[in-house]
C-alpha cells in the first residue's frame, strides 16, 4: 500500500494525463464519498462556504426557492482540494484506480454511444470505437448495465439485427466486449455498413446466454465453432459489380417462373466476380484457418428472426477446403455465391410472400464456420450431431411431456438430423424419458437404425455419404463409438461392455443407448434448452455437434410451436361407410371441418413410376394444385415422406408446393417390412408448424385402422378441370372434390393427441 501522499500524486498524474476528464474524475470521487457515507455533498459545500467566510445557508422548506448557490471559481477549487483530502484519508489506492478507470470507461462509452447512434457511420469505424473500449482495463468495478444498455442496443442494431424483439433479448446478454469479438471476425467493404445476420446472431446470443449460466453440466462443456462473418452489405456490391440487380425482381414472378429461372440464377451467380478487397480478406482468412473443413451458411437479415425462422430455406454448403490456397479460395467463393443465389429460390420467396416480407430489402450475410469433428482416416466427421427442441410435438408415450423437449441424434454430420434423407431413422430422444424408444422391439430398432453417415472426404475434397461399415472398418478409432452404437446379435441389442468394441461393423447399430443410459448428456441438453427458452421467452431449437470432447452449439432460434387447442372429441357414432381414414399413433390434437378438396397421390401409382424426371414432375403437379386451390379448404394425402430428398420414399415437394394446404397426410405403407419415418423434428416439420398446417401419418396396413380405398379410388378426378395441362397425371394425382363426389358432403377430421386417436369422416 502506498502512502497517502503517493495516492495524491497518482491522482494528479491521472488528472494530468486525462485533462479533458479532470472535472469528471473530481465529480466521481465526490459522488463516491457521498455514496459511502464518508462525507455528504451538503457537508462538503458547508465546509467550502466556511472556508470562504460565508455563513451556513438556512434550511428552506419553500419548494419555490433554490436550496443553494452556485460555487465561485475559488470555491470550486477549494471543493476539489477538500475532496482529495477525504480521498487520501479514507480510500485505498485500489479504490482510486477503480474510480478513475470507471470514469474513463464512461467517457469512452459516451463517445461510442454517440457514434453508434449515427445512421451513416461505417461498420469499420464503429468497430474501432468498440476496440477503444475493450482495451481499457476491466477492473473490479464495472459500469452498471443501465448505463451501457443504450449503447448495447445501438451496437446490436448496427452489427447483428434491427429486429426489436431480438434486440430486447440480446441487450441483456450481449456485451460491448462480445461485439468486439464479432467485429474482429467480420469481413466487409472498407466504408460499408452491414450486419452478421440472423443465423449468426442467434448463435452469438445463445453463446452469451449460456456463458453466464451456472447450471451447465460440468461433463458437457459448451462451445461455439470458430466463425467468420461476411457482412450483409457485401451482397449488394456483388450484385452491382456483376450487373445482377435486375434479378431481385424475380421475387414478384409466379412460383413456376421462379422455379424455372432458379437454375439459371445459380449458374450466373456461380460464375460472377467478387470485389477485390473481399477476395483479399477471404484469402487472409483461409491462410489463418489452413485446410480445416468449412461450412458456409446463410445468415440473412430475415433469417432466424422471432416469428419467421426460415428453417432450411437458404443454402448451407460444405467446403472440404483441401489443396493449394487458390483452389480453396475458388471453392469458398462458389459456396458463397450459392448462398447468395438461394435468396431467389422458390421456397424462401413463397415463405416471404406468405408473411408479407416480400418487399423487405433482404441482404444476405454469410456465416463461415470450421466444421466440428475429427479426422478418421481420410474422412473428417463429428462423433455425433443433431437438433434439439425445447418443446416436444412428437409424444409416442403418455410418459412424455411436451415441455421436456426432443432430440434428433445422428452419427456424423448433422444433415441427416434436419433433413429427410435415406431409409434409416435418426434416434429420437424425449429428454424427460431419454431411454424410452419409439420402437417396440430391438429388431425394429435395428432395422430402422442409421446405416449411412455424412462425412467430409478429404481426399475427394467434398462432402460424401458413406456406409457405416466402411467408416468403422478403418484402423483409426471413431470418437465415443461405444456410446453411439449397440451390438446386435440374435435379435437383441446390447451395450458395449467397454470403450473397445470387438464386434464386427456389420453387428453394430447406431442407437446412442449408452450415451443416453450411462451418461448425463440428456440432462445436460435439457438444462441448456430450459435456460435458452427462459432467456428467449419462446420455445427454441438448436443445432449442435460433438467432436468427442466438447459440445458445440451451431445455431439457435426461436421455435414456432403448436397452438394449444381445447380437447377434441373424436366421434364414435360415425357409420363405417362415412369413415375415410383413421390413425392411432403420433396424433396431435386438432380439428378440421368442411374440407372441400383432397389432393391424393396414389402410392401404388407413384411407386410404379420408373423415371426420376417423372417423379419430380409429380411434385410440380402437386405444387400447381396447391396454388390453384389457394383460398380453398383442402388437404394433401400421399405416400411415404413428403419432402424427402430420396424421391423413392415420397414426393419431393418444397415449402412453396404445400403452403396453402390445411393438412398434410403421409400414407406409410409397409414395404418388405419397412415403414417410412415420419417428419417430426425436421425443417420440413417446422414449416408445417409455422404455417399452422396439421400433420398426420397414416398406417393403413396396421389392424384397426380405417383407410377407405373406395373414397380415394373413386372415378371422379377433378385434376383435368383444375389443371388442364396436367391431365396426363390423372392416374397418379387425384383431385377429389368432396361435395361433388359424395352428394354434397364435406370431409371432417377430428384428432385427439391425448388418446392418440384421429378420424376423418364425411358429414
Amino acid at each position: 500500500m502506498k502512502s497517502k501522499g503517493g495516492i495524491r500524486q497518482r491522482i494528479d498524474a491521472q488528472r494530468e494525463e486525462y485533462k479533458h476528464l479532470a472535472n469528471h474524475i473530481d465529480r466521481q470521487f465526490l459522488i463516491t464519498l457521498h455514496q459511502r457515507n464518508i462525507v455528504s455533498i451538503d457537508k462538503m459545500h458547508e465546509e467550502v462556504r466556511a472556508l470562504a467566510g460565508k455563513a451556513p445557508l438556512p434550511a428552506s422548506m419553500d419548494h419555490n426557492q433554490a436550496e443553494g448557490e452556485k460555487l465561485s471559481a475559488d470555491e470550486h477549487e477549494w471543493l476539489v482540494s477538500r475532496t482529495y483530502d477525504y480521498v487520501c484519508k479514507h480510500l485505498s489506492e485500489d479504490d482510486v484506480d477503480q474510480i478513475i478507470n470507471l470514469t474513463i470507461k464512461r467517457d469512452v462509452v459516451r463517445e461510442l454511444d454517440d457514434f453508434a447512434k449515427l445512421a451513416s457511420v461505417s461498420t469499420k469505424l464503429l468497430a474501432e470505437k468498440v476496440r477503444q473500449f475493450t482495451v481499457l482495463s476491466i477492473g473490479e468495478t464495472r459500469l452498471p448495465a443501465s448505463e451501457v444498455m443504450g449503447t448495447r442496443v445501438a451496437l446490436i442494431r448496427h452489427f447483428i439485427s434491427d429486429q426489436l424483439e431480438f434486440i430486447g433479448i440480446a441487450k441483456n446478454f450481449v456485451t460491448i466486449r462480445d461485439i468486439d469479438e464479432i467485429a474482429e471476425r467480420m469481413i466487409g467493404l472498407e466504408f460499408g455498413q452491414g450486419r452478421i445476420g440472423g443465423k449468426a446472431g442467434g448463435m452469438v446470443l445463445a453463446s452469451c446466454i449460456l456463458k453466464t449460466f451456472e447450471g451447465l453440466h460440468p461433463d458437457w462443456p459448451v462451445a461455439t465453432p470458430e466463425s467468420w462473418f461476411l457482412r450483409s452489405d457485401v451482397i449488394d456490391r456483388f450484385l452491382e459489380l456483376n450487373h445482377l440487380t435486375g434479378y431481385q425482381s424475380l421475387k414478384y414472378r409466379t412460383t413456376d417462373e421462379i422455379r424455372h429461372e432458379y437454375p439459371l440464377v445459380k449458374g450466373v451467380f456461380r460464375n460472377s466476380d467478387f470485389p477485390v478487397d473481399i477476395i483479399q480478406q477471404l484469402r487472409g482468412m483461409l491462410k489463418e484457418i489452413g485446410t480445416h473443413p468449412l461450412i458456409v451458411r446463410s445468415s440473412s437479415l430475415l433469417e432466424d428472426r422471432i416469428g419467421s425462422a426460415f428453417s432450411g430455406k437458404y443454402a448451407s454448403v460444405f467446403v472440404a477446403n483441401q489443396g493449394p490456397i487458390e483452389v480453396r479460395l475458388q471453392a469458398l467463393l462458389v459456396a458463397i455465391s450459392e448462398v447468395y443465389a438461394s435468396t431467389m429460390a422458390p421456397d424462401p420467396i413463397a415463405y416471404r410472400r406468405e408473411r408479407n416480407l416480400l418487399d423487405y430489402h433482404e441482404d444476405m450475410g454469410v456465416l463461415i464456420q470450421k466444421v466440428i469433428g475429427k479426422q478418421v482416416g481420410k474422412y473428417f466427421v463429428p462423433a455425433f450431431a443433431g437438433v434439439a427442441f425445447s418443446r416436444n410435438e412428437y409424444r409416442w408415450s403418455p410418459r412424455i411431456k411436451r415441455e421436456d423437449g426432443l432430440l434428433r441424434l445422428v452419427m456424423g454430420l448433422g444433415t441427416r438430423a434436419v433433413d429427410r434423407v435415406g431409409h434409416e431413422h435418426p434416434r429420437m430422444v424425449a429428454l424427460g424419458a431419454p431411454t424410452l424408444k419409439p420402437t417396440a422391439s430391438d429388431q425394429v430398432a435395428a432395422q430402422m437404425s442409421q446405416r449411412t453417415v455424412d462425412v467430409i472426404n478429404l481426399e475427394m475434397n467434398r462432402m460424401q455419404s458413406i456406409d457405416i461399415d466402411e467408416l468403422l472398418s478403418l484402423d483409426e478409432p471413431y470418437p465415443r463409438l461405444d456410446q453411439i452404437v449397440s451390438v446386435y446379435k440374435d435379435g437383441i441389442l446390447a451395450l458395449p461392455t467397454g470403450t473397445r468394441i470387438s464386434a464386427s461393423p456389420s453387428e453394430l447399430c447406431v442407437t446412442f443407448d449408452k450415451l443416453l443410459e450411462r451418461t448425463t448428456f440428456a440432462d445436460a441438453m435439457r438444462r441448456i434448452l430450459v435456460r435458452l427458452e427462459e432467456a428467449y421467452g419462446f420455445p427454441v431449437d438448436v443445432e449442435f455437434a460433438h467432436d468427442g470432447e466438447k459440445l458445440y452449439l451451431l445455431q439457435c432460434r426461436a421455435l414456432a410451436s403448436q397452438v394449444d387447442v381445447d380437447a377434441v372429441e373424436v366421434p364414435t357414432d360415425i357409420p363405417d361407410d362415412q369413415k375415410v381414414f383413421s390413425a392411432n399413433k403420433y396424433v396431435r390434437t386438432g380439428l378440421l371441418d368442411d374440407i372441400e378438396y383432397v389432393v391424393y397421390v396414389d402410392p401404388a401409382a407413384y411407386d410404379a413410376i420408373e423415371t426420376h424426371d417423372r417423379r419430380i414432375a409429380v411434385a410440380r403437379v402437386v405444387g400447381r394444385a396447391n396454388h390453384a386451390l389457394e383460398g380453398k379448404r383442402f388437404i394433401l394425402v400421399g405416400p411415404g415422406r413428403w419432402g424427402s430428398n430420396d424421391i423413392r420414399l415420397g414426393v419431393k415437394v418444397g415449402y412453396s408446393d404445400i403452403n396453402n394446404t390445411r393438412m398434410l397426410v403421409e400414407v406409410a405403407r409397409t414395404k418388405a417390412g419397412y415403414t417410412p419415418e415420419v417428419s417430426f423434428g425436421t425443417h420440413f416439420f417446422q414449416d408445417l408448424v409455422e404455417a399452422d398446417i396439421q400433420y398426420l401419418p397414416l398406417y393403413p396396413d396396421e389392424p384397426d385402422v380405417v383407410f377407405s380405398e373406395d373414397f380415394f379410388g373413386q372415378p371422379e378426378n377433378a385434376l383435368a378441370a383444375l389443371l388442364p395441362k396436367d391431365a396426363d397425371f390423372s392416374e397418379i394425382v387425384r383431385v377429389i372434390h368432396v361435395p361433388g363426389a359424395t352428394g354434397g358432403q364435406h370431409l371432417h377430421i377430428a384428432m385427439n393427441g391425448e388418446t392418440d386417436e384421429a378420424l376423418a369422416y364425411l358429414k
